[in-house]
C-alpha cells in the first residue's frame, strides 16, 4: 500500500515509518496472535461469485461539505509474504493493513492509511492485532480523534474494538476535503476525510 502524507503538515505517517513508535496503541500487543496471520503464501482465495459488474470502480466525487453514513469500515491485514518494514532504532518490524471506509453516497470508498501490525517474533510471520497511534497525525489516528471528540473520551481510552464497532454501526459523518500529496509519485489528490461526526 502507498502511504500518503497531508501536503504542508510537520509530521506525517511515511516519515514515521523511519521514526520511532509509541509504545501506546488501540490495541495492545497479544502474545499469542496465529490467528492474525495470513493462512497462505498467496493470501486468502477471493470469491469471484461476488466480484461486480462493472468494469471499473466508480470515480471519486468531491463530498466536501456533506453529510454521508458510513456503511462499512474495514481493516484488511497485510499478506505473510509481504515485506517487513522496520523502526528507525530497529526494535520494531512492522507491515501497514489497508483501511477502507465506505460511504452511503455513489458508492464512494475512501481508504486511510495509519493502521499497521507488528512483529511478535523475530523467526516467525506471526504479527500483533492492528495498532492505530493516538497523536492524530496519521490518517486513521484523525479519525480516531474525531470519534473521541464525538464521544468526549480520551483517545487513549478507545479500543480498536470499539472504534470499529462504532463505525460499523452506520454513523453519520461530516466530510472535510483534504489534499494528500503521495511521496512516490509526487501527485496530489483530495480525498473525502471525516471531518466530525454528527447526529
Amino acid at each position: 500500500m502507498v502511504e500518503e502524507k497531508v501536503v504542508n503538515e510537520k509530521k506525517n505517517e511515511f516519515e514515521d515509518l523511519e521514526g520511532d513508535f509509541p509504545e501506546q496503541t488501540v490495541a495492545d500487543v497479544p502474545a499469542d496472535s496465529s490467528e492474525m496471520i495470513a493462512q497462505g503464501s498467496a493470501g486468502v482465495a477471493y470469491d469471484w461469485t461476488n466480484a461486480p459488474d462493472s468494469v471499473r470502480a466508480p470515480e471519486r466525487v468531491d463530498l466536501d461539505g456533506k453529510t454521508v453514513t458510513i456503511t462499512k469500515a474495514d481493516i484488511i491485514l497485510p499478506n505473510k509474504n509481504a515485506p517487513w518494514d522496520k523502526t528507525r532504532d530497529k526494535t520494531k518490524e512492522l507491515k501497514f493493513c489497508i483501511f477502507k471506509l465506505h460511504y452511503d453516497i455513489e458508492g464512494q470508498q475512501e481508504f486511510l492509511s495509519g493502521i499497521r501490525v507488528f512483529r511478535n517474533d523475530p523467526k516467525t510471520e506471526l504479527y500483533s492485532h492492528p495498532t492505530i497511534t493516538r497523536d492524530g497525525l496519521s490518517q486513521a489516528s484523525a479519525l480516531l480523534k474525531a470519534y473521541a471528540d464525538y464521544k468526549k473520551k480520551d483517545i487513549k481510552d478507545i479500543s480498536l474494538r470499539e472504534f470499529m464497532g462504532f463505525l460499523n454501526s452506520q454513523p453519520k459523518a461530516v466530510i472535510k476535503g483534504k489534499e494528500f500529496n503521495n511521496p512516490t509519485t509526487g501527485v496530489s489528490v483530495k480525498k473525502n476525510m471525516v471531518a466530525k461526526f454528527v447526529d
